[in-house]
């Protein structure tokens, strides 16, 4: 009798459901500039996607906590070497006391130069470990946020740690491989 009445029950709140969202108030007209996100039905708008089905592997996480003064690329460069490390995906955040981030132009096959020269959180710290030409690879992207709430970001060449940075590396038993993109260096 229980578990009858919690059918029937539960068959009540399912057909109630759709009820109750027309039931909602609508919704009120936005301010000039700003949007409401809405469900993503365009299909067809990435012809140039590629998809490419990774063997399942067995994985190492690792945290690799850095400390004032830190530099965050030759400290995950010399990790991975240290661990033979050449495919892994990484995610982080922390503090930074200085940085230089890098704008990819391909007009000119190098990296604009972003200087950071003052305090700053490392709000994103994304990137890969790779193999290129028989040695690990580190590629990170980042961007990084002042006392503002302004940003900056890009690639990241080089970055001094202050207090703490904490970094996420998850390793890959299949090979990632890190192509120069076109117009940059290698």
């Amino acid at each position: 009798a229980i578990s009858s009445s919690l059918v029937l029950t539960a068959g009540i709140v399912m057909t109630a459901a759709p009820s109750l969202r027309a039931q909602q108030p609508p919704q009120q007209p936005l301010p000039p500039g700003y949007i409401r996100p809405t469900p993503v039905t365009a299909k067809g708008l990435a012809p140039k996607m590629r998809v490419e089905v990774m063997p399942t592997a067995t994985s190492r996480t690792f945290k690799v906590t850095f400390g004032t003064g830190d530099e965050l690329v030759a400290g995950l460069t010399e990790f991975a070497e240290k661990n033979h490390i050449t495919s892994a995906h990484i995610t982080g955040l922390g503090g930074l006391i200085t940085a230089t981030l890098g704008w990819g132009d391909p007009a000119v096959r190098a990296m604009k130069k972003i200087d950071v020269a003052k305090k700053c959180e490392l709000v994103s710290l994304i990137g890969n470990i790779s193999s290129r030409n028989g040695h690990p690879y580190v590629h990170l992207h980042g961007v990084v946020a002042f006392s503002d709430g302004s940003t900056k970001g890009g690639h990241v060449i080089e970055a001094h740690v202050d207090p703490i940075a904490e970094i996420y590396i998850v390793t890959n038993d299949a090979p990632l491989s890190t192509p120069s993109p076109a117009g940059t260096p290698g």
